[in-house]
């Protein structure tokens, strides 16, 4: 298992830098009958996403609407176990991160003892070398071991 932040769920329906990897990583867990986890913030921080693309790129409504529906088609399993949220909020002080939705997505990860691939390099700075379990899309091969 694995979980996946917004930045990288986001690619999925994207065509952005390293989208053929978030897809290949997204590929290889459904082949390896390997769930992918997220919290509960991640349809609304992909629903923003697609937002900010409307404004920025001019998608259309019926557009991002179409990206929505084809991203909540993909198999993510929506966890909220005990204590996410003041375990999120510790990890944010921690590690100094401005705001708690990202400590959300590595909190999560460390509860399930799985890794968490991000394409968010501000949140791999904050954590430095620190959590191993945090992996960069850019980092992942085809054919890696999950």
């Amino acid at each position: 298992m694995i979980c996946v932040d917004a930045n990288l769920a986001a690619k999925w329906v994207l065509a952005e830098e390293h989208s053929d990897k978030a897809l290949a990583l997204v590929t290889a867990c459904a082949q390896a009958r390997q769930r992918i986890y997220a919290p509960p913030l991640l349809p609304i921080e992909v629903t923003n996403i697609l937002r900010q693309r409307m404004l920025k790129d001019a998608i259309s409504v019926s557009n991002a609407q179409r990206l929505l529906r084809q991203f909540l088609e993909f198999p993510v399993s929506i966890s909220a176990p005990p204590n996410l949220y003041e375990e999120a909020l510790a990890l944010a002080e921690a590690y100094n991160l401005p705001a708690v939705y990202d400590a959300h997505y590595v909190t999560l990860a460390q509860l399930l003892r799985c890794d968490l691939w991000t394409d968010d390099r501000r949140l791999l700075r904050a954590l430095g070398d620190e959590l191993a379990f945090v992996k960069w899309i850019g980092d992942y091969a085809e054919g890696l071991a999950l």
